[in-house]
Formats: structure tokens, C-alpha cells, sequence
């Protein structure tokens, strides 16, 4: 028995043996596989470089395969759009006007590459965004007046203007430069130095006073316009009138001397009686004072009214209410 037993010992031990290293293996085939595959997800970039050079340049989100450390190294990069806001910068606008802005940019990683030779962080690329900004931020406030930036009319603002032009000047530069793509440049404040604030306000006053003065001459205008036209309007009306008073009181006339010859032809000496009554009354009914012969002119119808009265034959008068009805014209 103790014969037979024995080879049982080795036959083990190699198995023990072998089972370590098959475990040893497939822990190393592991950390090989674990070493060697890699994720990009989305918004992210990577550049694989061997031994230190760049060998691949990867923009989609996917699995990869690379060779394990220290053969070839990964190097993942944040292509997010990112929000960077400058710190607040001194500038003088083409009036000699200080002003002091905060601007910012948006930005994102296009060619990974590059961003990662030329910048290689997230802190060198702003660095590099905020000289390239201000440089241009400079070169341009010096063209336009501090009007562009503050005032009270909206034609004269020219931010958007502004703000363009220096997106147009950084943004090829950046992308050949550092393989970063400039999506927006912008003002998020404007702030005056204290000794500027006076000149800007009287500025804003004289702004508002021109635009003031401008609406009240156009007010006038239209004023004088309206004034015009019913003047214009009143002297028609009024032209009108008087045509149509003057074919009223025309016609009156008329019939009225077909009255008076009427009455004259019927009985001359009573109607001069009669005319003189009339006259008469109109004179002593003011307040003048007249002194006259009452022998002469028409006293004569008070001293001896019988002379005129020398009665016509009963046809030959007309009514009374077409001879004496009607008042005789001054």
C-alpha cells in the first residue's frame, strides 16, 4: 500500500503548478487587455502616441484598441465647448474715453493633435485666448467713439459690430495656431472709470436733448400742417358763405327795388312821403344832435304834411302790405 501511494505526491504538485500559472497568465492577459483597450465617449477627443510621437488622432466616441503602457500612451482631451470670461481690461475708444470691459469666449478643441502639442491644457489655451482678445479688443475700440458702446440712441450702438470683428481676427489664428475653433466673442460688461462718467452722462443728456428737440420740431410740423389746412378749409367755407350771401342779399335787392319802383310808380308823392318818414326816424334815432331848418329837406313832411298827401285813385294803389311792409334799404 505505501508502495502505490506514493507517486500520487509529484502527480499533484505539478498540477498545483500548473493551475498557478494558467491563473498567472490570465491575470496578465488581463491587465494586458485592460492596458490595451480604451472608450472615447462623446465630447471627448484622443490622440494615441508611441514611444512619444503621435500616431492617431481620434475624433468619434467609440472602443479602441492601442498597444499596452509603456509602448503607447493615451491622452484624452475635453472637446466640450467651454465658457472663458477675460479678466477686466483698460482700453481707450478713437475720443480718448477709458473704458474697462469683461469680455468672454466660446470656445472648443477641433484639432486634438495640435491643441495638445501647441497648448497641452485647458490653462495655456485660455492664457493664449485672453492675449490673442485683448490685442484685438485694443486695435478695434481705438476705431469707433464711446458712443459705439453707451448711448441713448439705438442706431448709434455698434457692440455686435465690434464684437465680430474681433471673433473675425482670433479665429483662424487660433484654429492654426493652437487647434482651437473660436465659436463667440463677446462684451458681458462695460464699465467707465470714474473720471469719464461725467463727460458720458453729459453725453447721454445731450443725446436726449437733440432727440427732444427733434420731436417737438417734428410736432410743430405737423402742428403748422393742421393749422394750414383748416385755414385753407376756413376760407373756402367762408368764400362759400359769402357767394351764397351775395346771391341772397343780390336777389333781396332786386326785389326790393321792384318794390320801391312799384310803389313809386303807383304814387310818386306818397312814396316820397313816406321815404322821407323813414329816413327820418333812422336820423333822430341816435343819439347825434341836429339842428336843421324845419322848412327845408324832409321837415317838410312835419310843417306841411298836407302838400304830399294827394290821395290817388283808389285803384291805383297796391296793398298796403307789398308798399309799407317792407323796410326801404339805407
Amino acid at each position: 500500500m505505501t508502495d502505490h501511494a506514493a507517486p500520487t505526491g509529484p502527480r499533484s504538485s505539478r498540477l498545483a503548478v500548473v493551475g498557478r500559472l494558467a491563473f498567472a497568465a490570465l491575470v496578465v492577459g488581463l491587465l494586458v487587455a485592460h492596458g490595451a483597450y480604451f472608450s472615447v465617449t462623446e465630447g471627448q477627443a484622443a490622440v494615441v502616441t508611441r514611444f512619444g510621437a503621435p500616431t492617431r488622432e481620434i475624433t468619434a466616441a467609440g472602443p479602441y484598441w492601442k498597444w499596452p503602457m509603456p509602448i503607447e500612451q493615451l491622452h484624452l482631451i475635453d472637446a466640450r465647448r467651454r465658457l472663458f470670461n477675460t479678466p477686466f481690461t483698460a482700453t481707450f475708444t478713437r475720443d480718448k474715453r477709458n473704458v474697462i470691459l469683461l469680455s468672454y469666449v466660446a470656445w472648443h478643441v477641433e484639432r486634438p493633435l495640435l491643441f495638445l502639442q501647441a497648448a497641452g491644457s485647458r490653462e495655456v489655451a485660455e492664457k493664449k485666448l485672453d492675449g490673442m482678445v485683448t490685442a484685438s479688443k485694443n486695435f478695434h475700440l481705438g476705431r469707433y467713439e464711446l458712443s459705439a458702446l453707451l448711448s441713448t440712441q439705438p442706431g448709434s450702438i455698434r457692440v455686435g459690430e465690434i464684437e465680430q470683428a474681433i471673433l473675425d481676427d482670433i479665429r483662424v489664428p487660433m484654429l492654426d495656431k493652437f487647434g482651437i475653433h473660436v465659436d463667440q466673442v463677446g462684451f458681458k460688461r462695460i464699465a467707465l472709470a470714474e473720471e469719464n462718467m461725467s463727460a458720458v452722462l453729459a453725453h447721454m443728456r445731450s443725446e436726449r436733448k437733440a432727440e427732444a428737440d427733434r420731436l417737438r420740431a417734428e410736432g410743430e410740423k405737423e402742428a403748422q400742417a393742421i393749422r394750414d389746412a383748416a385755414l385753407v378749409k376756413s376760407e373756402e367755407t367762408l368764400r362759400e358763405g359769402r357767394e351764397k350771401a351775395g346771391e341772397i342779399r343780390g336777389q333781396a335787392e332786386k326785389e326790393a327795388a321792384d318794390i320801391y319802383a312799384q310803389a313809386s310808380n303807383l304814387d310818386p308823392e306818397f312814396y316820397r312821403f313816406w321815404r322821407s318818414l323813414e329816413a327820418t326816424k333812422r336820423v333822430l334815432s341816435g343819439k347825434a344832435t341836429l339842428i336843421l331848418r324845419t322848412d327845408q329837406g324832409f321837415f317838410d313832411v312835419l310843417t306841411d304834411p298836407s302838400r304830399h298827401l294827394k290821395a290817388p285813385p283808389p285803384q291805383a294803389f297796391a296793398p298796403a302790405s307789398d308798399i309799407i311792409g317792407r323796410e326801404a334799404p339805407p
